[in-house]
């Protein structure tokens, strides 16, 4: 099959990498898919990076037809039987080539809600499928009456389980940060932003720093968005006075040996984000792991056996579980064990792609039919 994969986010974070890996494995695969992103942003840079095949066009705008006129274009010349869309402005620039008869997805991984009007319309009339991350985006949909039930597929994230293991090299990344054996490192990798919740942890770190001295945080991420949180991420720290223990690092690419290094990895997320796949791989590399209570968190995980979960937005509770932790080796390893057998059960990348290419074959196929 020929796809057309669609990120008009200029900014690099978890879905931009996948949606590459995504687009990679069906290279390699027998197929041939595209990622087409603006030509100007992070995520056509870093794209480039990790060898993915590009096409790219100016997505700043919703309407632009052009930008459509290019689109509709390229998928006459190289055959692409399916577009994948994946934000807003994507999705309206495809919507053209939908109406033409091309099939067209929509992924959706964040669960707030689609009020009515243009949002609710393009869901509704604009694309073949919706493709959830998480029951709770289904669900959401549906109770809200955006779309029926049936125009939802639901498709669980998963990890490339060769990367994310545990038996990465832990001593790596601990020399870089001159950690000694006796201090605990925790965690946190996302993007900066508002939902990521990476300013309560601040407020949690200094708890745990008051009463557990030898612990060192770090954060692995970078700023997004016009309104970038970094600045006042790092603010929260000065006034907190832990500025030398909390490490600010930046956009890594070494993200595996980064886990592998952690005592406790910690998801902070306090709304939107319906399926962390931070999760996924944190419990791939068999790391110990705190996060809140959002999206499908707490259907994917039991609290106390493949980690600790805790409420959003609450520095107390996320103190409380990482000194748990810490304080509880027997503990933490007992979830890391148990963490890392679920998603060797449950998190293959291989298995999830194929479901994936199932639910392309049969849109394309519904297409055919109906053209006929």
């Amino acid at each position: 099959m020929n796809f057309l994969f669609l990120e008009s986010s200029r900014a690099w974070g978890g879905q931009e990498y996948r949606t590459c890996l995504e687009v990679n494995w069906l290279n390699a695969h027998g197929h041939a898919a595209w990622f087409g992103c603006d030509a100007n942003g992070d995520v056509f840079a870093k794209a480039q990076t990790l060898g993915t095949r590009l096409l790219p066009l100016n997505l700043r705008q919703r309407c632009n037809p052009l930008v459509s006129f290019q689109l509709w274009r390229f998928c006459r010349q190289h055959h692409v039987e399916i577009i994948k869309s994946y934000s807003s402005k994507d999705h309206w620039l495809a919507l053209p080539l939908f109406w033409l008869g091309i099939p067209l997805t929509r992924s959706r991984c964040i669960t707030d809600r689609v009020d009515g009007g243009r949002r609710a319309f393009i869901f509704r009339h604009g694309c073949s499928r919706i493709v959830a991350d998480a029951a709770v985006i289904k669900r959401q949909l549906v109770a809200d009456k955006v779309v029926p039930a049936e125009k939802v597929v639901v498709i669980g994230s998963a990890v490339d389980l060769e990367t994310f293991r545990p038996d990465r090299d832990r001593l790596k990344f601990r020399r870089e940060l001159d950690l000694g054996e006796e201090e605990r490192l925790i965690l946190n990798v996302g993007m900066i932003r508002p939902d990521k919740g990476q300013v309560k942890l601040v407020e949690a770190a200094a708890l745990v720093l008051r009463e557990y001295p030898r612990a060192r945080f770090a954060f692995a991420g970078e700023g997004t968005g016009v309104k970038k949180l970094g600045p006042k991420v790092r603010d929260a720290i000065e006034r907190a006075g832990i500025g030398d223990r909390v490490a600010m690092l930046g956009y890594r690419w070494d993200i595996p040996e980064i886990l592998a290094a952690a005592d406790v990895v910690v998801i902070a997320s306090t709304s939107v984000e319906a399926s962390p796949i931070v999760l996924r791989e944190t419990l791939a590399t068999g790391r110990p792991l705190v996060v809140t209570r959002v999206g499908d968190v707490a259907e994917t995980i039991r609290d106390r056996e493949q980690g600790l979960l805790v409420e959003p937005s609450s520095p107390a509770d996320l103190a409380r579980a990482i000194l748990e932790f810490l304080r509880d080796p027997e503990l933490a390893q007992r979830c890391a064990t148990n963490g890392l057998a679920y998603a060797r059960e449950h998190f293959s990348f291989d298995r999830m792609m194929q479901e994936k290419l199932r639910v392309d074959e049969e849109i394309v196929a519904t297409a055919l039919r109906r053209k006929r």
